[in-house]
C-alpha cells in the first residue's frame, strides 16, 4: 500500500470519527458545485503501440450534484454524481506517423462521509465508481483512425469543505482513480458550491 493510500484512509477515518463534537446539520441537504484543478493521467504506452509507462497533466474541470444527511449530530453521509472534462492529451510521432491519446469525459458516482472540524469546515472522505472515456488516434502514412475506449474504475478521495455564507461553500479535494488496463488518475481540485 502506498503512502498516498495510507493518507487517504487516514483522512477517511478522521472524517468518520465523531471526536470533534461539532454540529453537522449545517452541512446537509442538496447541493450543486463546480470545480477546476490539476488532472494527471498515468497509462501504459502499449495503449499507443509503445513500451513503458507515461504520464501527462493538464487542466481538469467538472460539475457535481449531491445530497448529504446527518446520521448523528456530528457526522454526515452523502451521495454525489459528477461529470468531469479534461484537457489532458499525450502525442507521439508526427502528423504522418504518430499517435495521440486524449482524455475525454468522466462520469462519477460516489458516497462520502464527513465530520465538521470547526463550525464552518467539514472534513470528508469518499469512495465510488468512475467511468472514463479515452480517445486514441493512430496515424499511419497520413491516414488517421480513431477509437474510443470506456474504462471503469474505483475512486477514493478526501477533502475539506468550508462555508462562505449560510448557503455557499468552497472546497478543495484530492482524488485518486484506478481504471482498467493500467490507467490511473490523480486530481487536485478546488471549487465552489451552493446548498439549497
Amino acid at each position: 500500500m502506498t503512502r498516498l493510500h495510507i493518507l487517504l484512509l487516514t483522512a477517511a477515518m478522521f472524517a468518520a470519527t465523531p471526536a470533534f463534537a461539532q454540529d453537522a446539520t449545517d452541512f446537509t441537504g442538496p447541493r450543486a458545485e463546480a470545480s477546476i484543478g490539476l488532472d494527471q493521467l498515468r497509462f501504459d504506452l502499449a495503449t499507443l503501440g509503445g513500451d513503458g509507462k507515461a504520464k501527462q497533466s493538464d487542466l481538469g474541470y467538472g460539475i457535481a450534484l449531491g445530497y448529504d444527511a446527518a446520521i448523528v449530530p456530528n457526522l454526515i453521509a452523502g451521495i454525489e454524481g459528477g461529470v468531469n472534462l479534461s484537457d489532458v492529451r499525450f502525442a507521439s510521432g508526427n502528423a504522418t506517423d504518430g499517435s495521440e491519446l486524449r482524455k475525454r469525459r468522466e462520469l462519477t458516482l460516489a458516497g462520502r462521509i464527513g465530520t465538521p472540524i470547526t463550525p464552518n469546515a467539514l472534513l470528508y472522505g469518499k469512495v465510488g465508481y468512475a467511468n472514463l472515456q479515452l480517445r486514441e488516434d493512430q496515424t499511419v502514412a497520413g491516414v488517421t483512425t480513431s477509437v474510443k475506449d470506456d474504462l471503469d474504475g474505483v475512486l477514493v478521495g478526501a477533502g475539506v469543505e468550508v462555508k462562505l455564507t449560510p448557503s455557499a461553500y468552497w472546497k478543495s479535494e484530492y482524488r485518486y482513480t484506478d481504471y482498467a488496463s493500467g490507467v490511473t488518475s490523480n486530481k487536485v481540485t478546488t471549487g465552489v458550491g451552493i446548498r439549497f
